[in-house]
């Protein structure tokens, strides 16, 4: 049995979609150990000696970790998944230690945007272990969800133009100290001061865990998921409501059409009016809402299991390296 080693990124949702990666891996017949980046034991790693390394994030790995790795065995393969647009400039000394290092490597990357960054990075759409956010509608104790940071302006000036339309609507974080972002300079270009007294009232919790999160999604009437850095790819939190059997509304991208039904699966925007108008219109309709829902977590069962892109991730390193997986098939 090959053993896989998975460093999953601290924040979420990123690491809950390496958690669904390390699932996949263990129903696919792999041994699999994980760990957040934060709390990687470099010798626990090099005492499991795996056959393969997935991680999602090179400046998380420290002390070397990886040329360690490579000199105990040098037919280890490192998986590098890039699950969101980065930042060329930001990202410019990390990419170069990746660049140099002289493993078995594979780049691959949920957003098309990186495509651009990695001359050899292969596109996969992102997955999701579906299972995991199985849950049964049984009537709606939120209206309009959105589960998100305002870490960006785009995500910010979504919310706050949907409390301004609606007024107080139910926001979900992934971070506990997500009030701390009413200090955040982003606000300086909001121009409605009370704005953010409708923000506080809006901010429920944080959530971690997929049945949590499943639950929010699936008792919420609309949620929300505004672009923020998969600008070309599928965000894992559309995936997570799709998976939720939740009503999803999505800022439009070139992926999100391709992969996506609109308006059978899934619904899109591309502007906060937009946003607002589709919103109105499906609080008068609300059975197509349902509908949609429904839709949407046969989409997310039949068209976006992590099973299906982990089998495309195998096929792929046996093509570049030949003999690694032939056991799993």
């Amino acid at each position: 049995m090959q053993k896989i080693y998975v460093v999953m990124p601290d924040k979420h949702p990123y690491s809950l979609c390496a958690k669904s990666f390390a699932k996949g891996f263990k129903h696919a017949g792999f041994f699999v150990e994980k760990e957040n980046s934060s709390k990687l034991d470099n010798e626990h790693v090099l005492d499991f000696n795996p056959d393969i390394v997935m991680c999602f994030n090179f400046a998380e790995l420290k002390d070397g970790l990886l040329d360690k790795i490579y000199q105990k065995n040098n037919d280890c393969i490192f998986i590098f998944d890039f699950l969101a647009a980065l930042n060329k400039k930001q990202e410019k000394k990390n990419l170069e230690l990746l660049d140099k290092f002289q493993g078995k490597k594979l780049v691959f990357t949920a957003d098309k945007t990186n495509l651009n960054v990695f001359s050899d990075a292969k596109y996969l759409p992102n997955g999701i272990h579906y299972r995991r956010y199985k849950s049964s509608y049984q009537g709606y104790s939120n209206g309009i969800t959105i589960l998100s940071n305002p870490d960006n302006i785009n995500v910010l000036k979504v919310i706050t133009d949907l409390l301004a339309e609606f007024g107080k609507i139910s926001i979900y974080a992934d971070e506990v100290d997500y009030m701390n972002s009413l200090d955040n300079e982003l606000w300086s270009e909001i121009e409605n001061p009370e704005l953010k007294n409708l923000f506080r009232d809006s901010y429920v919790s944080d959530i971690a865990d997929e049945k949590s999160r499943a639950e929010v999604l699936s008792t919420s009437f609309a949620t929300v998921v505004p672009a923020t850095r998969t600008v070309n790819g599928i965000d894992f939190r559309i995936l997570e409501a799709a998976a939720s059997s939740a009503f999803v509304i999505c800022e439009e991208n070139p992926e999100v059409i391709r992969l996506f039904d609109v308006g059978r699966e899934i619904e899109t925007y591309k502007t906060t009016e937009e946003l607002t108008e589709k919103i109105k219109l499906y609080l008068k309709h609300p059975s197509f809402a349902r509908t949609i829902a429904d839709n949407a977590r046969r989409a997310a069962v039949n068209n976006h299991a992590i099973s299906d892109r982990i089998r495309k991730i195998f096929t792929i390193i046996k093509k570049e390296f030949k003999k690694t997986g032939e056991e799993n098939g």
